[in-house]
C-alpha cells in the first residue's frame, strides 16, 4: 500500500512539475495576431478531473471555435481528468495565470478579443474548483481572476464560467469591455454534471443548441437560458431551485463584437 501511494505521489508531482514546460510549449506555439482583423483567441478550462463532463465540454468548444470562429492556432485548453495522461496542460490556478499572460503577449491586446471559458463545480463561496487525479487543488476565486485578467491587460473580453454559484464572477470581473456570462445565480446551482454527460445543462444549451443558429453571444444566451429554464422545469426528478443564468453585457463590448462578427471568420 505504502509502495503504491508513493508511486501516485510520485506520478501527481511529475506531472505538475512538468505541467509549465508542457504549458509553455503549447503557448509557444499560438499564431500571433493578424493585423488588419479583429482576432479572437480562446482559453478553455475544465477545472474538476473528478468528472469527465467538463473535458468533454472543453474538447467539443474548442473544436467548435477552432471550426467556426476563426481560433485556430489561437486557442488553448488546459483539462483536468481522473487520468494521467492528458491531451493538454492541467488546469490549476498557476497554469491559467500563464495561459492568460501567454495569450496576451500574442495577441493585439487593444483590439483582439479573448473568449474565457471555464467550466467545473463550484461553490457557495463562488471559488471554482480545481481537481486533478482525485486530488484536490487550490480554486480559483473571482476577485483573483480579476486580478489576472487585469494584469493582462487584455482589454476586450467575453466570460463564460459553467458551475454552481458563478453568478459571483459578475460583479469581480465586470467592466465596460467585458461580457460576463454564468450558468447560475450567485445564490443557485446549476445542473447537467454527471460523469457520463457530454456537457453540463447550460454548456448543452449555449454552445450546442443555441450558439450555431445564433447571431450574437448575447443572442445565444437568451435562448440557452430559455432551454435550461425550460429543461429544469421539465426535470421531475430535481426539487432544487431553478439556476437561473445570468449575463453582464456592456455597450462597449458589445458594439466591438459586432465587428468581429461581421468579419469573415477564416
Amino acid at each position: 500500500m505504502k509502495r503504491a501511494l508513493a508511486l501516485f505521489l510520485f506520478v501527481v508531482s511529475s506531472a505538475a512539475l512538468a505541467a509549465p514546460a508542457e504549458l509553455r510549449t503549447v503557448l509557444a506555439a499560438l499564431e500571433p495576431s493578424q493585423p488588419g482583423r479583429i482576432n479572437m483567441y480562446l482559453l478553455a478550462v475544465a477545472g474538476d478531473g473528478s468528472q469527465e463532463v467538463f473535458r468533454r465540454e472543453v474538447e467539443f468548444v474548442r473544436s467548435q471555435f477552432d471550426r467556426d470562429f476563426g481560433t485556430r492556432g489561437r486557442s488553448v485548453a488546459l483539462v483536468n481528468t481522473r487520468s494521467t495522461a492528458s491531451t493538454a496542460p492541467p488546469a490549476t490556478v498557476a497554469t491559467i495565470r500563464e495561459a492568460l499572460m501567454g495569450i496576451a503577449a500574442r495577441m493585439d491586446r487593444d483590439n483582439d478579443i479573448l473568449f474565457l471559458f471555464m467550466t467545473s463545480h463550484g461553490g457557495k463561496d463562488h471559488e471554482f474548483k480545481l481537481s486533478q487525479n482525485a486530488t484536490a487543488l487550490p480554486g480559483l476565486k473571482p476577485r483573483e481572476l480579476a486580478e489576472m485578467l487585469d494584469d493582462s491587460r487584455i482589454r476586450w473580453k467575453v466570460v463564460l464560467v459553467s458551475a454552481c454559484y458563478s453568478g459571483g464572477f459578475i460583479a469581480p470581473l465586470k467592466d465596460a469591455t467585458t461580457m460576463v456570462i454564468t450558468a447560475a445565480r450567485a445564490d443557485r446551482t446549476s445542473f447537467g454534471c454527471e460523469d457520463e454527460n457530454d456537457f453540463t445543462y447550460f454548456g448543452r444549451a449555449f454552445f450546442k443548441e443555441a450558439l450555431p443558429g445564433s447571431g450574437s453571444f448575447f443572442e445565444a444566451f437568451g435562448k440557452a437560458k430559455s432551454l435550461v429554464d425550460e429543461w429544469e422545469k421539465n426535470d421531475k426528478t430535481s426539487k432544487a431551485e431553478r439556476s437561473l443564468p445570468q449575463i453582464h453585457s456592456p455597450v462597449p463590448l458589445s458594439e466591438h463584437l459586432k465587428k468581429w462578427w461581421a468579419q469573415p471568420k477564416h
